[in-house]
């Protein structure tokens, strides 16, 4: 703040001296040449900062940026992936309780998802309930699952 406050006051100072001098200057090509010199000592006074700025400000690492975006993609990436297998094991989950439901069978399901070539799948369920064989082998035939996979637990 303390920066742009003297930074302004130096402005000021230098339009009110280009002011008067051009007030003073009599009328004619004198005039002319104290407006264009005192113009271009106040566009000197406005950028003056830009020549206090430090070499180190204005480098700029390129290699350095380069190989933060391309962790931050990685990591987007990851956190992409993550959040598609956690989405992918919920909705499963739910689609094996309604099956279930629709069966008869008092089941909850934990589904784990594990990556594929490079997509999510499912990997086992784990199921809360008493063993339904009908249920097992529909898990099995529509979500590739088979029933080494498939974790049950008696809830009773």
């Amino acid at each position: 703040m303390a920066f742009f406050q003297q930074w302004l006051l130096g402005v000021l100072a230098c339009a009110l001296l280009v002011s008067a001098a051009v007030q003073l200057c009599p009328e004619g090509s004198v005039k002319k040449i104290a407006r264009f010199t005192g113009g271009l000592l106040l566009l000197l006074a406005m950028l003056r900062p830009l020549g206090e700025v430090s070499p180190e400000l204005l480098g700029w690492d390129a290699p350095d940026y380069r190989e933060a975006v391309a962790w931050l993609e990685l990591e987007l990436g990851r956190e992409s992936e993550r959040a598609l297998a956690d989405g992918i094991a919920e909705e499963l989950g739910a689609y094996i309780e309604d099956k279930a439901d629709s069966l008869g069978a008092e089941v909850s399901a934990e589904v784990t998802v594990t990556s594929r070539g490079g997509a999510p799948a499912p990997e086992r369920v784990t199921l809360h309930g008493a063993y339904n064989g009908a249920l097992a082998e529909w898990i099995a035939a529509e979500l590739g699952i088979t029933e080494e996979r498939q974790i049950w637990i008696d809830g009773r």
